[in-house]
């Protein structure tokens, strides 16, 4: 313990030493991750707010400047810098997980919800984030009905209500939350197990809305649950019996990441 503090300090010194010499270094994060470890939070905030003068798109600046205002309780700030870090890099879990913790001290359960869907979808092995999502699923339970998880295509979700005379903003805005709406039911599906369900609902999403990053990344995440049917020969009869083989080695391989994932959401409720 005491010789991996030694070693942060000799970092700390080596770092502090380049920016001196350079300002404007890119080294500036790191030395500020190493503060905070050391509890030096008011030399990190002062490192950060200086940096980010010369850097102002670093997203780790900014991240780790958003988790000093969090320890210092200021909620404004913190969403300002991981909202700022989450539109330049909207695959970055760790960002969500931040301000899905800001949600809940607010008591925005909806919102915190979505952010540890984020941190689920680009994280699946978060263990306490599964915890966190299904006593949030529990607490939100009015976001959906029942039935609703009996639909068998996009068709099925209704669409929100138009004003009677819509302009194009208007209808932007609808569509926008159309597809927000379905891709937290993709979401829900996927917290569900329903793997089939989600996959295919997210399929005619893409059909309807297009080549959306949200949707993108949510079919790339799911396409692993097709591998069993993917693998599949077409004609069963014209493949080799060492082909054969290595088809049902890996579909067993696929059924077992299955199993796994099962066994794993029954021990989380248990605990």
């Amino acid at each position: 313990m005491t010789h991996n503090n030694d070693e942060a300090l000799k970092q700390i010194e080596s770092l502090q030493i380049e920016l001196l010499s350079n300002p404007k270094s890119l080294s500036f994060a790191r030395l500020a991750d190493l503060y905070l470890a050391q509890n030096m939070n008011s030399e990190a905030e002062e490192l950060l707010l200086r940096s980010l003068k010369y850097h102002p798109h670093s997203v780790s600046g900014h991240m780790l400047l958003g988790r000093i205002y969090q320890l210092k309780g200021d909620d404004e700030k913190t969403l300002q810098h991981l909202n700022f870090c989450i539109n330049k890099a909207p695959t970055n879990w760790s960002c969500y997980l931040l301000r899905a913790q800001v949600y809940l001290k607010t008591k925005k359960n909806k919102l915190a919800l979505a952010d540890f869907k984020q941190v689920m979808l680009h994280n699946p092995n978060h263990m306490g984030v599964r915890k966190s999502i299904a006593r949030l699923e529990v607490l939100t339970a009015d976001e959906y009905d029942e039935d609703l998880f009996e639909i068998k295509s996009l068709k099925e979700i209704k669409k929100p209500a138009l004003p009677l005379e819509p302009d194009k903003s208007t209808s932007i805005s609808t569509s926008s939350s159309r597809m927000e709406r379905v891709l937290s039911l993709v979401d829900a599906f996927t917290v569900r197990q329903e793997y089939v369900k989600a996959l295919k609902l997210i399929k005619e999403c893409k059909s309807e809305f297009g080549e959306h990053a949200e949707i993108k990344t949510r079919l790339l995440k799911l396409s692993q649950f097709e591998n069993a049917e993917k693998l599949r020969p077409k004609v069963a009869g014209h493949t080799s019996l060492s082909k054969q083989s290595l088809i049902i080695e890996k579909k067993q391989k696929a059924l077992e990441l299955l199993l796994r994932r099962i066994e794993e959401s029954k021990i989380s409720q248990l605990v």
